[in-house]
């Protein structure tokens, strides 16, 4: 996927949007005005008032969770919208992973078999998010859904 990412907005854009769009944003580099440097950092929250951005919350490859101000920042390197089996920051990924898998079993149990058109949508959504090859480890997840010859029934 890896699209770039022009600016501010369009970072609140995909992290408001997450559930919908999937993947999260990921830089090369950040760089503050202190000099501090942070390899791989992936954006997980924009703070807003009115139409005016004054932070931005990241997490570094080395797992440090940082909230900056964005007076703060001097440059961001290389930020695109990826999907979260191609990220760099490993950390990160796990966690995401964890909590897409736990979200999906959610919704398994919470659809109960009736294969209906948004749970489907959105439990593809997830997978294509994740990745296919993590799905192989889990055992519990049952997704007899994603063959073919199932016919998905759209109601209302």
């Amino acid at each position: 996927m890896m699209y770039p990412i022009n600016g501010y907005n369009d970072i609140q854009t995909v992290i408001s949007n997450e559930r919908k769009i999937g993947g999260v944003i990921e830089a090369e580099q950040i760089q503050l005005r202190s000099g501090e440097v942070y390899d791989c950092p992936v954006f997980t929250s924009v703070d807003v008032v009115g139409a005016n951005i004054y932070s931005i919350g990241f997490i570094s490859k080395d797992g440090v969770r940082m909230i900056v101000h964005v007076n703060d920042i001097s440059m961001i390197k290389s930020a695109t919208h990826k999907k979260i089996h191609e990220l760099n920051n490993a950390g990160y990924k796990e966690y995401k992973v964890k909590e897409k898998l736990k979200y999906l079993k959610r919704l398994c149990k919470a659809d109960q078999g009736a294969c209906t058109c948004p749970f489907v949508e959105e439990a593809m959504l997830i997978i294509e998010d994740i990745g296919t090859d993590v799905l192989k480890v889990e055992k519990d997840l049952d997704l007899k859904f994603l063959s073919k010859g199932n016919k998905v029934v759209k109601i209302a």
